[in-house]
């Protein structure tokens, strides 16, 4: 109650705050039929205080309770005989936050002391001189109700604008149906600019080079994205509140897109994993979820297959997609695998080319990486782009055997020759072509830790070349004989029938085949 006594600690004081359009000024206060003849009479720079309610002193201690924006009225009887105490009150007063101070002049305080009026000068805290004939009660009906009714049209009209505002996310409005409404509510060019500041939508003559009046932030979580900013020569709180708003609906329409595009993502995805994993069930139905992406599956395509080996700065699975599109257009078909990413490339003028063009792409977008390119054949029919797409693994696993673990490079099925043929072939037959020429060498080398296997692949591969081989092994010609004396004795000699030199060559691209499907 006003004015009762107590030993207990009082609430920090809370910064005064009015809704918007309800801010009835100390000025505007003097305005009212019950201030009649009441005057501002010092601290006029705080003239524009808002007031937020109005309390009458009964005692001094009162003030140890307000909360901030109280325009305070008393008859000083309290302090009527002690004007240190009444000089006191004005920078205490400020220091809460106060509005102003209502000081009734007539029986009990004759005149206002100059030491307090000069205080609230240098304070710019608003003392008012109240004739001694008014009423205080009607003071404080009076500026509680205007308070009130201005608080009830503010809140009303701003329900009304968050109303629309709402209403306009709620069918469809983007950007630029927010930030038009907003502008055209509040009379003021409004914007909605990305992280970096450029504009996405704006409404009115947003002035350029000029900084914003106001900004509200647009943001997902912890990841900025954006904000809404408006221009104004006063920012009231009506204001405040309606960008506020704007930037909570546009957060909203954030999430929105975000979970849209997850969605069609996933949709996506999903398809063209059916597309490459095994025969169309239904032609009928996938043509028509491809044709609602926007795809053509009556266009030739081929499978290819994109592997990105860490080895410089993190990437992330939409700048591998970016980079597929700047090679190859938006309308490729592509998602992300762990580690890199399949596409369904038409072949264009050389589906070679365009393998290139999409590694080189791949390669400025993650520098410091390694990039695979794989491509199986060209398929006239989608339904056998399962087919292609598994020639594609088998040539990047290949060119992974061919070129090392960490090598770049581009390879395409139909470049593969005699490895498309024992491909076809499952990995007992190849183990079983492997072990009959190659067993002998394959155990020797496990056992002695020789490398009598790579040697004879190397000597094959340079056309029996003997000093070709050893250059390339990086071992003397004389080492070379000496490992070619002990692969005849171990497995006969690969050179004197042309069966066995030709069962020879084709158990090392096996033993290189099973490698690389091993890997």
């Amino acid at each position: 109650m006003a004015g009762s006594r107590t030993t207990a600690t009082p609430p920090a004081p809370a910064p005064a705050s009015a809704p918007p359009a309800a801010r009835l000024t100390v000025a505007q206060a003097l305005e009212l039929p019950a201030l009649a003849g009441a005057r501002l009479v010092a601290g006029r720079d705080g003239a524009r205080h808002a007031i937020r309610v109005a309390n009458i002193m009964e005692v001094p201690d009162i003030v140890r309770w307000m909360r901030g924006g109280e325009l305070l009225l008393t008859t000083a009887y309290a302090v009527r005989h002690d004007e240190r105490a009444l000089i006191a009150l004005v920078p205490e007063m400020a220091r809460r936050g106060l509005a102003a101070l209502g000081v009734k002049v007539g029986p009990y305080l004759p005149s206002l002391p100059k030491a307090m009026l000069r205080s609230a000068d240098e304070l710019g805290f608003p003392i008012v001189e109240l004739p001694g004939e008014v009423m205080l009660n009607d003071i404080l009906s009076e500026v509680i109700g205007t308070v009130l009714n201005r608080q009830a049209l503010s809140l009303e009209r701003t329900q009304a604008l968050r109303d629309r505002l709402s209403q306009a996310v709620l069918l469809g409005g983007s950007y630029h149906e927010l930030v038009a409404l907003l502008a055209r509510e509040t009379g003021c060019p409004a914007a909605v600019r990305a992280v970096d500041g450029a504009v996405l939508a704006a409404a009115g003559p947003v002035p350029e080079g000029v900084t914003p009046s106001l900004t509200r932030p647009i943001a997902v979580g912890d990841r900025p994205g954006g904000e809404v900013a408006v221009w104004s020569a006063t920012c009231g709180d009506d204001l405040v509140l309606a960008v506020e708003h704007v930037a909570t609906l546009a957060t909203m329409l954030v999430v929105q897109e975000r979970a849209l595009a997850e969605r069609e993502r996933r949709y996506r995805t999903l398809l063209l994993t059916a597309l490459v994993s095994h025969p169309p069930r239904d032609r009928s139905e996938l043509a028509r979820r491809a044709a609602a992406l926007g795809w053509d599956l009556e266009r030739p395509r081929a499978a290819v297959v994109v592997e990105v080996t860490r080895g410089g700065a993190g990437f992330t699975e939409e700048r591998l997609l970016s980079a597929a599109r700047t090679a190859l257009g938006a309308q490729t078909p592509a998602w992300g695998t762990p580690g890199g990413m399949t596409l369904l490339v038409e072949p264009g003028e050389s589906l070679r080319r365009s393998c290139a063009a999409l590694r080189r792409a791949v390669a400025a977008a993650c520098p410091g990486h390694a990039v695979a390119v794989a491509a199986g054949t060209v398929r006239d029919d989608f339904a056998e782009l399962h087919r292609s797409h598994g020639e594609a693994l088998s040539a990047l696993s290949l060119g992974r055997e061919l070129e090392g673990p960490e090598g770049s490079f581009t390879k395409l099925y139909e470049d593969c020759g005699v490895y498309r043929l024992l491909d076809q072939l499952p990995d007992g037959e190849l183990r079983a072509l492997v072990d009959g020429a190659l067993g002998p060498l394959i155990a020797h080398d496990a056992r002695h830790d020789s490398s009598l296997v790579h040697s004879l692949t190397v000597y094959l591969q340079r056309d029996r070349n003997g000093v070709d081989a050893a250059e390339e092994l990086h071992i003397h010609y004389n080492t070379l004989r000496y490992r070619l004396k002990q692969i005849e004795k171990l497995a006969g000699a690969p050179d004197k029938d042309p069966m066995r030199r030709l069962q020879t060559e084709l158990a090392v691209h096996a033993h290189r085949l099973l490698s690389a499907r091993a890997r």
